[in-house]
């Protein structure tokens, strides 16, 4: 059985979410692991940072810890009492503190980590994708696949591919997650062009290693900006899943800038998995 993680913020999470998440463990053939995560280090430090003056600051932040704790404990009941009533069987980990270090510990004992894009513990405004999000991709120790809220049923595998390791070892990645259970699935291997060069690099080999893997797969070679071809593909698609080469890593071992790769996870309405060689 693989371990599979899901991040999950103590304070705000739906029950889409939670399906979402199951769903994918079951597809992996894993053990779902929810980290129950709150940002209370974040929460001290935006308090400590307040001008001091009439107002009682430190009563005010005890008050906002208290109300914080009972939300917590609150929502971890409506998440146990939802899981048993679903018939899902995982396990809930409790980890205040510091959500990002957290769950980058985690990552390094486990075999993929689910994050909604628009995870985020920040006390204030924040991008999206957020900068929980993004420093998650560059400095996971294991796969990690962005969700949006709602996962429908995948009925299509799309692997980006450019011909470098990081693009190959993604999609090598994913099938060893998931090739048991969506070997049936159909697999569109989607090749931009680089430096006119049409040919689809190591083109025997990759269709020889994925023909051991799926039953049945086509290759479509495009020609334009990757990202802008890539968000085509995902747009308007709700029932797939696509993989991208290391996000953020070095230009030699990303498939294209993390900027570009940005545009898709804010826009997808599919999975988006990602891992680092």
């Amino acid at each position: 059985m693989k371990k599979i993680l899901a991040t999950v913020d103590a304070l705000h999470f739906s029950e889409h979410e939670l399906r979402s998440y199951k769903y994918i463990a079951d597809k992996a053939r894993g053990t779902l692991t929810i980290l129950f995560l709150e940002n209370i280090a974040g929460e001290a430090i935006h308090y400590a940072t307040l001008e001091s003056g009439t107002l009682d600051y430190e009563a005010i932040f005890a008050d906002s810890m208290k109300e914080r704790k009972e939300k917590s404990q609150e929502n971890k009941k409506r998440l146990q009492d939802f899981c048993r009533d679903s018939g899902m069987d995982v396990i809930i980990r409790e980890l205040p503190g510091v959500p990002l270090a957290e769950a980058l510990e985690e990552s390094r004992f486990a075999d993929l980590l689910l994050v909604r894009c628009d995870t985020t513990f920040s006390v204030i405004k924040d991008s999206n994708p957020t900068r929980f999000v993004k420093d998650l991709l560059v400095e996971a120790q294991c796969p990690v696949m962005v969700m949006p809220e709602t996962t429908h049923y995948i009925r299509e595998i799309i692997f980006s591919y450019n011909g470098t390791f990081s693009s190959t070892f993604a999609i090598r990645q994913f099938t060893d997650l998931f090739s048991d259970s969506l070997s049936e699935t159909p697999v569109k291997v989607v090749y931009i062009t680089e430096d006119e060069e049409k040919k689809i690099p190591y083109g025997k080999l990759i269709k020889e290693y994925l023909n051991h893997h799926y039953e049945e797969v086509t290759y479509h070679t495009l020609e334009g900006k990757p990202s802008a071809e890539l968000l085509g593909l995902t747009l308007h698609n709700t029932n797939g899943v696509i993989t991208l080469g290391a996000y953020g890593r070095s230009k030699t071992s990303r498939f294209f800038h993390h900027s570009d790769a940005d545009v898709i996870l804010r826009t997808a309405n599919i999975p988006v998995f990602i891992t680092h060689p």
